[in-house]
């Protein structure tokens, strides 16, 4: 079934094309400056929905060909200027739209489309946090996960810095997806030593549902959503090029990143390869921390037919990462001189094809989109030891979905849809099965509403989920505990269970003013357990874990609440949340001594929780050349037995100050960036984890663009924890083996566009 349904959608493109008259339709216009009403050239022009571009000429006016008739987002953005986003009903063949560009000296709003309808940010009632294309330039750690936690209200499990595992808002493992340009992600996440294996290389942004998000994502999404969105396709008629190389001290890491791509007329494709080699990393004492090190090779790959009745476009993604486990037995057989594993490592691969399409039938939008995923993942040993290989598993994942867009009356927008996934892991050789051999079918149905009533936008969704595990009768643990191994019988695992929920969301924004909106959103939340906590049976690093094959799903119910305030040269954005989290799955010591490793088992529970805290994020500039950032997190969680809820982050304040300088013909945009971060006391741990101190890091940044003959560059130099700060962050899985994080890292990023 799964080869029929690939099959189409490769064929849809000529398919609809023999049912479609071929009409070039065109918008055009000029784009000024709202001030003075002078020409901006090279303003970015961009449709998400047909991921189709272009860039103002010259004299600010631009064209865009073979658009489809009905409705479109159109997002007009350019540095320094206040990002304009228009929707304009495309009626004729000849369509005009002149815009007016407002100057901002601070962040401005971008189109969003993990919201369900690709919308401004402003319109969403959901909170969908954006970290843009230009920021993620600047962040310059060589973990994907420390860019992420750069969100108020996100953070990051860390064990080094290959390997780490977003949180937000103190949720994570599987109570949030994360999304490779809209495709679900699944490779075993249900651990924080299983990192989710997505590369942020080339990325044009990455957006952040904090709250459950799974009215739109199913099960998994109760804590949020992550989406990292692949880079525009090159402007019509263009051929684009770039080269990024970087390095990084504190791992005597280097990254390399190569990207080409190119748009004709109706079509377009893009390739970028990009590979990763990093040491053991140094502590704020120079000491190196055995095992951490981490190499990775990636490969993208990206093709689509634009047509004015739709666009299709087919994906590949390649990601290698060979991950070093840093344990009490790796310690003593690892050479910190050495950037290669060869002991206590994970080998893994991911693999993913992917087919995204957008149909354009009068005045109805059909999405259809599916994709394959394959996930090996492999734990090797001591090579030294009659077993080398402990881990063997593959996951082959099938992942569907489709959304019928409505025509818009009377400021309404309806759409209904619906999601699938066929999921199997099998275990290959290797004795320790941490999950067992298994299936899992999920299927959904669900519609959203958006209805604006004057200056009210009120959006309400319902859906219906079902889940089937399968998990046929084996062995637990994939090896035999004998009784004169453990004093207890070999245990068998055999599940077949159905899960059923029914998910819905209201929320509301009000444009309190041009300047001033509130935002008000209603969700509940749903996760089915996973394959670990409901049949896993033996040593997991060092603890025995034990699972229970008759858990509950979690649901949650999230009341948020945000006030949004903006001029042209500052902003606020404040949120407040409350999560009540019923049948709350958590994993903690019981009093059993454990029959292999040390300590006690540790065994899979539930209980009811709740979480609560907010955010705040401010921006001022000023003056032209300084702008001024601050921003900070908070969450509170407890069990209702009193008892807090693990992987909770230390409360976190961020500032930085940023100078700008006037530049030259050789140098654009020079800049200077003092950051600070302090992580407050956390004095509220987990069951079987421990108090953290409070720390304080600074970082400097500065940076430029500038020309080298033909050719476009920039440089940034950057310095993390500046002062080689001595600390161990609170979510840090090192902390039980009293390992610091990192210490200073120097960072030299040096690209070129041609």
């Amino acid at each position: 079934m799964i080869r029929y349904i690939l099959a189409i959608l490769l064929l849809l493109p000529q398919f609809t094309y023999g049912l479609n008259e071929t009409k070039n339709n065109k918008l055009s216009g000029c784009i000024t400056d709202f001030d003075n009403g002078a020409s901006l050239p090279g303003v970015s022009i961009f449709i998400p929905e047909l991921q189709k571009g272009t860039a103002s000429t010259a004299n600010g006016k631009y064209l865009l060909e073979n658009l489809p008739k009905g409705r479109i987002t159109v997002q007009f953005s350019f540095v320094g200027y206040e990002t304009v986003i228009k929707t304009i009903d495309i009626k004729k063949t000849q369509s005009k739209m002149n815009i007016r560009m407002p100057f901002t000296s601070v962040t401005t709003q971008d189109v969003v489309v993990s919201g369900g309808f690709p919308s401004a940010q402003h319109e969403n009632s959901i909170k969908i946090s954006v970290l843009p294309k230009a920021e993620l330039k600047l962040l310059s750690s060589p973990s994907m996960g420390e860019k992420l936690a750069s969100i108020p209200g996100v953070d990051i499990i860390s064990r080094s810095p290959g390997v780490s595992t977003p949180v937000i808002r103190g949720l994570s493992l599987n109570n949030i997806i994360f999304l490779n340009n809209g495709v679900r992600l699944e490779n075993f996440q249900f651990s924080p030593d299983h990192p989710f294996l997505v590369n942020d290389q080339g990325a044009d942004h990455i957006e952040v549902i904090k709250g459950p998000a799974s009215l739109l994502y199913g099960s998994d999404a109760m804590g949020g959503v992550i989406n990292i969105l692949r880079e525009k396709p090159a402007s019509a008629n263009t051929l684009n090029a770039d080269f990024t190389n970087e390095y990084h001290s504190v791992t005597h890491g280097y990254s390399t990143n190569v990207g080409v791509k190119s748009s004709q007329k109706e079509r377009f494709w893009m390739i970028r390869v990009n590979q990763q080699s990093h040491k053991d990393y140094k502590d704020g004492e120079g000491n190196y921390i055995p095992n951490t090190r981490f190499n990775s090779k990636g490969l993208q790959l990206g093709l689509g037919i634009i047509k004015d009745f739709g666009s299709f476009k087919l994906y590949y993604d390649y990601l290698s990462p060979k991950l070093g486990m840093t344990n009490g037995k790796s310690i003593g057989l690892v050479n910190t001189e050495n950037r290669k594993s060869h002991a206590w490592y994970q080998d893994l691969t991911q693999q993913m094809i992917s087919s995204r399409n957008r149909l354009f039938l009068g005045d109805y939008k059909l999405e259809l989109n599916a994709a394959y995923q394959f996930n090996q993942r492999r734990l090797n040993g001591d090579p030294k030891s009659e077993i080398f290989r402990l881990v063997d598993m593959d996951l082959k994942t099938f992942t569907y979905d489709a959304k019928l867009y409505f025509p818009c009356t009377m400021g309404s927008d309806f759409l209904i849809g619906l999601q699938g996934m066929h999921q199997s892991n099998t275990n290959q050789d290797a004795p320790n099965h941490i999950i067992p051999d298994a299936q899992i079918d999920d299927f959904s149905v669900f519609s959203l509403i958006k209805k604006k009533i004057n200056k009210v936008a009120l959006q309400f969704g319902l859906r219906y989920d079902h889940r089937k595990l399968y998990v046929p009768e084996q062995e637990a643990g994939g090896h035999t505990h004998s009784s004169s191994q453990t004093g207890s019988e070999e245990r068998i695992v055999s599940i077949n269970r159905n899960f059923n929920n029914l998910n819905t969301s209201l929320g509301a924004t009000f444009n309190l003013s041009e300047s001033l909106l509130l935002r008000t959103n209603f969700a509940t939340g749903y996760r089915a357990p996973n394959l670990a906590e409901l049949s896993q049976h033996g040593l997991h690093g060092n603890r025995f874990e034990e699972g229970n094959a008759n858990l509950d799903p979690q649901k949650s119910l999230e009341s948020d609440l945000g006030i949004h305030y903006h001029t042209h040269n500052h902003n606020i954005d404040l949120s407040w949340f409350y999560n009540k989290v019923y049948n709350y799955i958590n994993l903690a010591p019981s009093n059993e001594p454990a029959p292999e490793g040390s300590g006690f088992v540790y065994k899979y529970g539930q209980q009811d929780a709740k979480l609560y805290g907010g955010e705040i994020a401010v921006n001022i500039a000023p003056l032209p050349y300084l702008k001024f950032h601050t921003d900070f997190a908070m969450v509170i969680a407890k069990q209702d037995d009193g008892e807090r809820l693990p992987f909770i982050p230390q409360h976190k304040l961020n500032t930085s100050l940023r100078l700008f300088g006037k530049g030259n013909n050789i140098f654009h945009a020079p800049f200077l960036k003092l950051s600070w971060k302090h992580a407050f006391d956390q004095n509220n741990p987990a069951q079987f984890e421990t108090k953290t101190k409070a720390y304080d890091l600074i970082g400097i940044q500065l940076g430029s663009d500038f020309k080298l003959g033909k050719y476009q560059a920039n440089l940034l130099l950057s310095a993390d924890n500046l002062f080689n700060e001595e600390y161990i962050d609170h979510l840090s899985s090192l902390k039980p083996l009293n390992y610091y994080n990192p210490g200073r890292n120097i960072n030299v990023k040096l690209g070129f566009r041609f």
